[in-house]
């Protein structure tokens, strides 16, 4: 068990947190890590270990019960609401149950966070069909996202996360709906995106990705953390904790 004392501060850190939802007990418990930038890490654990109460305190969708959570250097419990929405958009979600727009294009979906940002229309044209060539959905660009399969959708919601290239990226099992080729190509996806130096926590139950692409595990056990290094010769290089 690593020695969490002090904590140096990264681009995601958390000190003390504890999570409870109404008055259950707690769902984590004493949740010490920090994530540096640049980072890449599997969460791994159990179905209701707390891997998605976790991630959802680190995109900001709600609040620890107790400890201090900061992201991007900003206490999160001391941040007005108003303010979130600036940091969010720092942050690119994969989520487990995709949440795209129905009523918007394939190429709508995942052009909108650049449109957010103000980005040109000639840029997120070239850029966002790319992007949907690289995750196979050039021949949909068109289609509503209830026109898709399980399978395309969840390439699109990674997409859509993607297309900013976030400082962050968050992903709940983001090839859980894909054949082993596809989410080979995802998480070459990831690593690429790591590699210009954005921050990746990706949570899984895919044994093959873990022990195919080694990075270290923050790995749930009755909502307690521990950290599982990397294991190979690479170990020293993607030791990010």
């Amino acid at each position: 068990m690593a020695n969490f004392s002090p904590i140096t501060p990264g681009v995601v850190t958390f000190e003390s947190v504890g999570l409870r939802y109404d008055k259950s007990s707690e769902v984590l418990k004493d949740i010490n890590f920090s994530l540096r930038a640049g980072s890449f890490h599997f969460l791994t654990g159990k179905s209701g270990a707390g891997k998605s109460s976790l991630l959802s305190m680190i995109y900001l969708a709600q609040r620890p019960t107790r400890g201090q959570v900061s992201v991007f250097g900003n206490n999160v419990g001391l941040t007005k609401r108003q303010d979130l929405p600036f940091i969010r958009r720092r942050i690119g979600v994969v989520f487990q149950d995709f949440r795209l727009i129905n009523h918007l294009s394939a190429f709508d979906n995942v052009a909108l966070p650049l449109r957010v940002n103000g980005t040109s229309e000639a840029v997120i044209k070239n850029h966002v069909t790319e992007l949907l060539r690289w995750v196979e959905l050039e021949d949909y660009m068109k289609y509503k996202p209830q026109s898709l399969s399980g399978g395309q959708q969840q390439r699109l919601a990674i997409a859509r996360a993607v297309i900013n290239r976030p400082e962050l990226l968050v992903a709940d099992e983001p090839t859980g709906n894909v054949d082993n080729a596809i989410a080979q190509k995802l998480m070459r996806l990831f690593v690429q995106l790591n590699k210009q130096g954005t921050t990746v926590v990706i949570a899984t139950h895919s044994e093959r990705l873990i022990s195919e692409f080694n990075y270290p595990r923050l790995h749930l056990v009755d909502g307690k953390l521990r950290i599982i290094p990397a294991s190979s010769s690479n170990s020293e290089e993607n030791a990010n904790v």
